[in-house]
């Protein structure tokens, strides 16, 4: 009965954003998990889709419009994404955080030994962790997720076909697809999963200097507050987190 309804769920959700998915089950280990991930991404570029794996919570089935006015709003995003200088977004958060005193004007990164021997001795970590499908205590894929095979050939538009954004002071979900798509163009940073309240990138590239890993902490702590305040504490750790990295992880409680 419970198979039943988690099926239902996705199900429901797959219709109204008319694609189909496949279910994951919740005793699949991660590297089978992320190698049909890997999968499908080499079959979507033939067949002209999208992987990414859905967490499918009550939002969705709940809150979400029905397909004419979702329809609507997903077209919307994904044409006002594109009026978006994401420069100026980073320029203007900033003065935000500044003003909030989130973030001090004049910030510097610690000269600390132990911080700035982080960055001659790691080598790279090429793991696909998978945060936000799999649950910490149980180690175990969590339930209601399903692979989506999202019927587009721009993976940083993704967040516009699950309306994501704007709320919890995340961006509006046009401003998240402009991010995405600036991170994409430097790392071929793509969505590779995504929930009512995170989303999660794989990057083919990533960057290999503490001067350009702490560039991109800052521009993600913009973007995510919740990474450093409830997360990994400091900005230091995040950047220690993002060099050479091949995952990156956004939480906005």
């Amino acid at each position: 009965m419970k198979e039943r309804k988690i099926l239902e769920n996705i199900d429901l959700l797959a219709e109204k954003i008319k694609c189909d998915y496949e279910k994951i089950s919740e005793d699949s280990e991660i590297t089978e998990v992320a190698e049909r991930y890997f999968e499908l991404l080499e079959e979507g570029k033939k067949q002209g889709f999208i992987p990414v794996f859905v967490e499918v919570k009550d939002y969705f089935n709940e809150e979400f419009p029905d397909f004419e006015e979702y329809e609507r709003a997903r077209d919307e995003i994904l044409e006002n994404y594109k009026k978006i200088d994401c420069g100026q977004w980073f320029k203007e958060r900033r003065q935000e955080y500044i003003e909030n005193g989130y973030l001090n004007e004049e910030y510097e990164f610690s000269d600390d030994s132990d911080y700035l021997d982080y960055f001659k001795n790691f080598n790279e970590d090429e793991t696909f962790y998978l945060n936000s499908i799999f649950d910490e205590e149980t180690g175990k894929v969590r339930e209601n997720v399903g692979l989506f095979k999202i019927p587009a050939d721009k993976a940083y538009e993704i967040p516009g076909w699950f309306l994501f954004g704007g709320f919890n002071e995340c961006p509006l979900p046009e401003e998240i697809i402009a991010i995405s798509k600036y991170w994409y163009e430097k790392y071929d940073a793509r969505i590779a999963a995504i929930t009512d309240s995170e989303i999660e990138f794989y990057l083919e590239k990533f960057p290999e200097t503490q001067e350009e890993t702490e560039k991109l902490a800052v521009e993600q702590f913009l973007v995510s507050e919740d990474l450093v305040f409830q997360i990994y504490d400091e900005l230091e750790e995040l950047s220690k987190g993002l060099y050479k990295s091949r995952n990156w992880y956004f939480w906005w409680d």
